[in-house]
């Protein structure tokens, strides 16, 4: 494997730190994404999972507005990322454990950080296809989008890496604790599945919802889904998402960052603690 073959010197020869942490992220993602590739059954959820779902949902939403589908369809793209993150993320971490690899890898010059950051980064490029899929679907069944501005774009791609990052380490204790490929591929998804049904597809429409609308505001699946509905979707504040008001002030861009920032510390602390046994620094 690409990642499993890291030069004996923590700066590879005549290579900085930074360069060597640099080719190791791109070891580990490219591995990564190469199990994906050979594995059909990974390979037909980042294809069709979600994608299958909005098509599924576009013929049954007719005569609803274009913008109800778009923000259905935004909702259940942000499923599918966070079904991928724990999914994939978690059945890969699992078993490498169950591969006893973590025993080689303590033994070679990696950089922790750099493990965690291509695994992350491999989830973010599969989660992305996902989400884009899953859009055009919903283009294909009636949605309406469109860009509230130039700085819709950004909101809505922190908004999406966010939610990979947050939902790849959720996965991180379960994983840690159990070491088993099953409990990857069979449990920890189901937290992408209870969240999406019971936030009314993850607070695109808060009717479906028993929870009380102004906390969808807040909840680390529901937020990114409301902001990137409120720059995606025409009247995203108002009209396409049920009460109340979506998610729009910087304050809920600063909680959105929290929520990444948190995420990225507790999984490295994770990673370098538990599995590398070093001490908490990267």
């Amino acid at each position: 494997m690409a990642a499993d073959t890291t030069t004996s010197n923590p700066v590879m020869g005549n290579a900085t730190p930074a360069w060597a942490w640099l080719t190791q992220v791109r070891a580990f993602s490219e591995r990564c994404l190469r199990e994906v590739r050979n594995s059909w059954t990974m390979l037909s959820i980042v294809i069709g999972l979600p994608a299958g779902m909005q098509l599924l949902y576009g013929q049954r939403l007719e005569g609803i507005s274009g913008e109800m589908i778009a923000s259905t369809a935004v909702g259940t793209g942000i499923f599918g990322a966070m079904y991928i993150c724990l999914y994939i993320f978690g059945y890969q971490l699992a078993g490498d454990l169950e591969d006893r690899r973590y025993e080689a890898y303590r033994s070679m010059p990696i950089f922790p950080s750099a493990d965690l950051s291509g695994r992350m980064l491999s989830g973010i490029v599969l989660a992305g296809s996902a989400f884009i899929l899953t859009i055009l679907a919903g283009v294909y069944t009636g949605a309406s989008f469109e860009l509230r501005g130039l700085m819709s774009i950004p909101i809505v791609f922190l908004a999406f890496v966010v939610t990979c990052v947050f939902w790849m380490v959720v996965a991180m204790p379960f994983i840690l604790y159990a070491q088993n490929e099953r409990v990857a591929e069979y449990a920890v998804p189901m937290i992408a599945i209870v969240g999406y049904i019971a936030t009314g597809f993850n607070g695109a429409n808060t009717e479906l919802s028993p929870i009380d609308g102004e906390i969808l505001n807040y909840l680390p699946n529901t937020l990114p889904t409301r902001l990137a509905i409120y720059h995606l979707v025409p009247g995203g504040a108002e009209s396409s998402v049920l009460p109340p008001v979506s998610a729009v002030g910087p304050e809920y861009v600063a909680l959105l960052v929290g929520y990444g920032v948190l995420a990225l510390a507790v999984g490295t602390v994770l990673l370098t603690t538990v599995l590398y046994r070093q001490g908490w620094r990267p």
